[in-house]
Formats: C-alpha cells, structure tokens, sequence
C-alpha cells in the first residue's frame, strides 16, 4: 500500500512538471563518489520531510547483502582503474545494520569499504552507542581510509527540529541527536551537521535566509560545547513524504518550467560540477530483490522515479543523466545561487 502511494505522489509530481523538448544533460566527469543504499529504505525514524519515504516499515529499497555491496565495489574499482574513490552509506538508517537481526554487517561493511576508499556515512546518530562507536574506531585505526560521519538536524530548537524529525509516535529527536553528537566527539569524531533549508525563492533571499539559520544552529551547537563541528545545509526537496507535509501545511511546492542545456549555459556557466550526477552514481536493492545502478542519490528507486534506474553493471550506467525529474530543479536552483547540491558535501 505504501509503495503505491509513493508512486501515486510521483505521478501527480510528474504530471506537473513538463520536460522541455531539449532536456538538460550532465555528463559524468570523473566517478568520484559513489553512494549505498546499505540499509534499504529501513529507519528507526519515520521524518515528514523524507524524500524517500524511509520508515520502520519502509520496503521502497531493501538492505543489501554483503555480496551484493562488494560485488558493486568491485565494479567500480574496475572501471576507476583501481583507483581510490569515495564512498557514502545512506539510508534509511545506516546503524540499523549493527544489529543481530542483519547479521551485525555494518562493521563488516564498513571494514570492506575502507580497503577501497574513505568512507561518509549519513546517520540520525541515535543508535551510535559507546560500544559501536569504540568498534567504529578500531576498524578505522586499523585502516589506510578514514570516515567521516553527517548527522542530521531539522531545526535549530526542539520545536522547530521535533515537528519534522520524529519516530513514529511522533516522540521528538532533537536532545537525544545532540547526545549523541556529544558521543561522537568523545570518540574521536568530528560529525558534520546537515541541516534542511528552503531552498526555492529569489537567490539573495535563500542566501541570506540560509545563512541567519546556520548562525542560529553555530549558537546551538556553541551551547552544547560542540562549535567545531562543521555545518552543511541541504534544501528540501519536494518528493516523498516532503510532498505531502507541504500540501498538510498548505506550503508552496517547488514547481519546476523543466532544464534546459540552455538553462545550464546561461544560469550555471555549464557548472556541470554543480551537480552531483556528474561525479556520482548510487547502489541500491529494489524490493523484488534486483540490484542495480541509479543516477541520483535523491532518486533511488523506481518507486520515486521510473527513470532513474539506470543498468544492472555500472558499465552501462556512466551515459550522460537527464535532468528530467522535478527534484531536478531543486539541485539546479541550488547551482544558480552558486552552492550548488551534494549529497557528499563536496561542493561549498
């Protein structure tokens, strides 16, 4: 029933956004990065705004199996001429993975990942226990590749962060995520801080708009003794769950006239690398047990986006991506106000 209510949201998306006859195409430059969906769509959590409808119960992507995940390092390191490159596990909840009930596979993974490249993992940071994150540190001691680790926050206050980020009895998150951040630092983590924003508007205006919330996240962070931990802002994007908690509250949705490789041109200055499909491609596990490679971090299934599957073998999957998704236009706007949208925190 979920997975059908998903798609339903997809089609009215669609329905509203109308690719121009020439779509924008981003070439890939250089396959820097390279994102799992280690945990399926699975969360401890279940967020208003997730884009891809992560949840307790969520089976839009599935858990990978071991196999899986290094047969997929395997291809990249093969077609990166064993080069190192970077690796990002995201989710749903990536900690869920520690468990007895996945075979505690997480610190497998993660130990299998650092042999081929540093390592970003994307978290909710509620599971991260003193026992996991001692284990986390050892692995990487161990290693010649580091990880890193962004935790999320939607508000800098509980009233703001708690209406958006919740478990499913709409229990709040946001003094046991700051616990946990204080965790992390004890071990020897420096977590970066994602952090949600509007992102469509006039550029000065998201701008400055964007800057007075982070100046009020710097005096949240101040207050728990945890100011050298980094901020990096993501804008919403009109998918998901995030598309149904603006038609709750009556807010705008981002609305898109379609991309153009004019569009690029003019408002961009053929920035390509803004765009993040320009040097990444995402793994993950469909419900029917397929395995396969995406073209976005934000589109992982094609539940969200019929098209943004793109082949079985990564071979097959570094032809040039079309900006023809809705969600595409948030990382476009991003780009004209020269932030520019990574998933990785590449791009300041």
């Amino acid at each position: 029933m979920q997975q059908n209510h998903l798609e339903l949201l997809a089609q009215q998306k669609s329905i509203k956004y109308r690719s121009p006859e020439a779509v924008a195409q981003i070439p890939l430059l250089k396959l820097e990065w390279v994102w799992f969906y280690v945990a399926g769509t699975l969360c401890n959590l279940e967020c208003a705004h997730c884009l891809v409808n992560a949840g307790p119960d969520s089976r839009v992507l599935i858990p990978l199996e071991m196999e899986e995940f290094i047969k997929a390092l395997q291809e990249v390191k093969r077609l990166n001429h064993d080069q190192t490159f970077q690796i990002g596990f995201t989710g749903g909840e990536v900690f869920l993975l520690k468990s007895k009930k996945f075979g505690h596979r997480l610190f497998d993974m993660v130990e299998t990942a650092l042999q081929y490249g540093d390592l970003l993992i994307l978290t909710n940071g509620l599971l991260a226990d003193d026992k996991t994150l001692a284990t986390l540190k050892e692995i990487e001691q161990a290693a010649s590749h580091t990880i890193s680790y962004r935790i999320s926050l939607d508000g800098p206050t509980a009233e703001e962060n708690d209406a958006i980020r919740y478990f499913r009895n709409k229990k709040g998150t946001l003094r046991l995520i700051m616990e946990s951040l204080q965790r992390f630092v004890n071990h020897g983590f420096l977590p970066a801080i994602a952090y949600t924003y509007e992102g469509s508007g006039k550029p000065q205006e998201v701008l400055q708009k964007k800057a007075h919330l982070e100046a009020r996240y710097r005096k949240l962070l101040k207050e728990w003794g945890l100011h050298e931990l980094e901020l990096w802002g993501i804008p919403f994007f009109d998918q998901g769950y995030e598309t149904t908690r603006r038609e709750r509250l009556g807010l705008a949705h981002i609305n898109s006239p379609g991309i153009t490789n004019h569009c690029i041109a003019t408002y961009t200055g053929h920035g390509y690398h803004l765009f993040q499909c320009s040097y990444s491609r995402s793994f993950g596990k469909e419900l029917t047990g397929e395995c396969g490679w995406y073209k976005c971090a934000v589109l992982p299934a094609r539940a969200i986006d019929p098209n943004a599957f793109l082949s079985n073998n990564l071979k097959d999957a570094l032809d040039d991506i079309l900006l023809d998704h809705p969600s595409c236009f948030t990382c476009f706007t991003a780009a004209t106000q020269g932030i520019g949208m990574s998933c990785s925190g590449k791009i300041n």
